[in-house]
């Protein structure tokens, strides 16, 4: 008596339980990764912004500077 005589279970109820929660896992999952990347590319973008509102108030600074400079002379 091998392996052929049995005859495989068939799917039940709990089998589908435990595919939807895989699936809802890994949706899960992908979500939060991509929230992760969103965060992340805020962060980037917001850091990118105030360091070029710096350079360009700098750059004001200067020019402002130079114009005094110049009137002065």
């Amino acid at each position: 008596m091998g392996k052929d005589n049995e005859v495989p279970r068939s799917a039940t109820f709990a089998d589908f339980l435990v595919v939807l929660a895989g699936l809802l896992n890994n949706t899960t999952r992908a979500f939060e990764a991509f929230t992760d990347e969103l965060m992340e590319l805020a962060i980037y973008n917001a850091n990118r912004t105030t360091k070029i509102n710096k350079v360009w108030e700098e750059f004001s600074n200067d020019l402002e500077k130079i114009q005094e400079d110049n009137d002065g002379a």
